[in-house]
């Protein structure tokens, strides 16, 4: 996810949110602090189409249960160890 903020005089008076997977968020409120009003945003440039081993494992490590559950992805990364 990556983002812009714009400010005016200290004030944030918009912020751009990329989710990474083409879609996001614009935020865009008065200098004066009223009335903020938001629009999902989609077709944006940040799209990964191929995925990366090192975030494979990451992501085996964040929904595994057990060491059982990561070895496959480990493997596929670092090879068997031979």
């Amino acid at each position: 996810m990556s983002g812009h903020w714009h400010y005016d005089h200290g004030v944030l008076v918009e912020s751009t949110v990329d989710n990474g997977d083409g879609t996001g968020t614009r935020t865009t409120s008065p200098a004066d602090g009223t009335g903020a009003s938001t629009e999902a945003l989609s077709g944006l440039p940040i799209v990964v189409d191929t995925p990366d081993p090192l975030h494979q494992l990451a992501q085996a490590i964040v929904d595994a249960t057990t060491l059982d559950d990561v070895k496959p992805a480990a493997q596929a990364i670092l090879g068997d160890g031979q």
